[in-house]
């Protein structure tokens, strides 16, 4: 410490002052680590009950910081061990990695400290908190050094206590016991009770509950770790609280799922509501994905406007939950992620359950069948293979597309269990004919997304080739573009693991709006198939250009190029002249059951 404890002088002048100041702090911890060359220091604050300590300030000399705002929890035998374990009266212990006596690993960043001082912070004898220094190398701390270190912990002691330090910036009022520990957030009761008070505002403004949570959000644990999605939760509610013009008062109520009470002027209509809070929330998401691109991240919004003082809170929010369910499964039909809610919602989401329960019954009892539409070359029209779409005849009466379920069963994740009957009954299907010796044609399948998550495709494929010993040139797999561009790297290993079995693998819709021409380097599908959204019934010359565009970039990549969606001659002639050898679409057949499609086959 430099002599005549010039530098505590100096901090003592740089804490001076009527303001708190945050970078008064950090500046006075950098000045104290870099003096003694210290490898970190850690401010600690006891918060909201005893037992618990979090850490609010860092410095180290990497620059990295590591605990800021963790939190340690301690048994009440540790903690009381702990409090008392300080050497004399000026509650300071230390502890060096050679001497081998025990240290509480909460308190300090683990395999990184070979020393540790330890102050502990005390205003009117009740502990307030401890300021930890550390050396990552073994050192002996001098006398010396303890009495300028000392002075500094009684100083930032009494600059705390002065100014009574808001935790993370959060209002202090929910630093209680009923707070969230991962969001720093108030848990829904004490929301409820917020919510039921600002009922005195509806004189004065509009009061509306949003519930919003995040798709994909469970793929950021899964990808990054649990640890980085508590930070990105942590992170949401610290951005929430920044809209403090609007926001009166915000909880988790669990996972990734927030409630927020908020106000805003009279005078906005839904329209003005429902576009400003989408506008906010696509910025917002932006700004996520820098960080996690490859996770597909999208905020899912519910709205309940309170129209008066007499309105049950726990209705309320559950009306805003289920606009949030609702605006997530219909986003792609009303273009953006956040609704209103309507009492026909819950008609809505009752199906969207019905269909999920009754899925697993339907395949079991044969309600579920399979279509084949043939794909044919363009010039002749010769059968040459077929796509396998599912169909749904719901308690033998209703005949349902896979638009009306698919992506229900996808969002709930039992689509793997569809997947899977679905290639099991191509494998069986290809299997009987080539067993009786009729003509055989490959079928393709489509793959979902959820089985770049689950990781046991390749292994199920391996099953039904070993029960039904049919040969891979038979089986096609078909990957959707938004899929090979949003996860490249799962899907380019499974793929390939397909392929190298023999399967043949072709990217579906291309030229959607997903379009990444890096999915050819990661790896090379056997083909593409032109989405529909290209092939209109009339192309004019923009249409016509884009066409052939994707056909020639395929050709000259050695790839199977298949337009899908061609209705008319108009279009098949052009995609003659453009050399596009296979197409799919009404204009030959519509998808057809599976006896009209052998039928067709037997006559080839």
């Amino acid at each position: 410490m430099n002599s005549g404890y010039s530098l505590i002088d100096e901090i003592t002048k740089n804490l001076e002052g009527a303001a708190y100041d945050n970078d008064k702090i950090e500046s006075s911890l950098a000045a104290i680590g870099e003096s003694l060359r210290l490898s970190y220091i850690a401010v600690k604050e006891v918060v909201s009950e005893n037992h618990v300590l979090c850490c609010t300030y860092e410095w180290s000399s990497d620059g990295k910081s590591e605990l800021l705002n963790s939190e340690a929890r301690f048994a009440d035998d540790v903690w009381d061990q702990w409090l008392n374990g300080y050497e004399n009266h000026h509650r300071v212990w230390t502890w060096n990695i050679e001497e081998g006596v025990p240290c509480p690993l909460k308190l300090i960043r683990k395999e990184k400290v070979a020393s540790l001082l330890h102050a502990q912070m005390y205003k009117n004898e009740c502990f307030i908190g401890c300021i930890d220094f550390v050396d990552d190398k073994p050192r002996v701390w001098s006398d010396n050094e303890k009495v300028g270190l000392m002075s500094f912990r009684d100083l930032l002691c009494e600059y705390l206590s002065r100014f009574h330090k808001k935790m993370n910036e959060i209002p202090s009022d929910i630093m209680s016991s009923a707070y969230d520990r991962t969001t720093k957030l108030p848990r829904y009761e004490y929301f409820c009770m917020r919510v039921e008070e600002s009922f005195k505002e509806l004189e004065r403004a509009q009061l509306v509950i949003l519930s919003l949570d995040f798709t994909n959000f469970k793929f950021i644990n899964e990808k990054y770790g649990h640890e980085e999605g508590d930070l990105f939760l942590e992170t949401v509610a610290k951005d929430i609280y920044g809209f403090t013009k609007y926001v009166i008062c915000c909880c988790r109520s669990h996972s990734d799922n927030f409630l927020l009470v908020c106000k805003c002027d009279k005078t906005y209509t839904k329209a003005h509501l429902i576009n400003r809070i989408d506008e906010i929330s696509r910025n917002y998401v932006k700004n996520l994905s820098e960080k996690y691109f490859d996770c597909n991240l999208c905020v899912n919004v519910g709205v309940h406007v309170i129209r008066n003082n007499m309105e049950n809170i726990e209705q309320a929010i559950s009306n805003a939950n289920l606009a949030r369910k609702y605006a997530k499964h219909r986003k792609h039909e009303y273009g953006h992620s956040c609704l209103t809610y309507d009492p026909a919602m819950a008609f809505e989401l009752k199906r969207r359950a019905e269909y999920i329960s009754d899925m697993k019954k339907g395949i079991e009892s044969g309600e579920f069948y399979l279509e084949y539409q043939p794909l044919v070359c363009t010039e002749n029209m010769e059968v040459i293979g077929a796509e396998a779409l599912v169909r749904w005849k719901k308690d033998n009466f209703n005949r349902l597309m896979p638009d009306d379920f698919i992506p229900i069963f996808e969002k709930d994740g039992c689509i793997v269990k569809m997947d899977y009957y679905v290639y099991e009954q191509v494998f069986k299907f290809v299997s009987e004919r080539l067993a009786a010796e009729k003509n055989v044609v490959p079928v393709s399948v489509n793959v979902s997304i959820v089985h770049f998550y689950e990781n046991r495709l390749v292994a199920y494929i391996d099953e039904l080739q070993q029960k039904y010993k049919v040969k891979p040139e038979f089986i096609y797999f078909e990957i959707d573009e938004r899929i090979a561009v949003t996860n490249l790297d799962n899907v380019s290993a499974i793929m390939k693991q397909l392929q190298e079995r023999g399967f043949r693998v072709y990217i579906d819709n291309f030229g959607s709006g997903y379009s990444a021409l890096n999915t050819f380097t990661k790896f090379e599908p056997n083909g593409i198939k032109i989405g529909r959204s290209l092939m209109k019934t009339e192309l004019d010359r923009n249409d016509q250009i884009i066409i052939k565009c994707v056909v020639n970039m395929g050709n000259k990549l050695n790839l199977e190029v298949i337009a899908e969606g061609v209705e008319n001659e108009d279009q098949r002639q052009y995609l003659i002249k453009c050399s596009c050898e296979y197409m799919q679409g009404n204009l030959f057949s519509r998808p057809l059951q599976q006896d009209v499609f052998e039928k067709m086959l037997d006559l080839m």
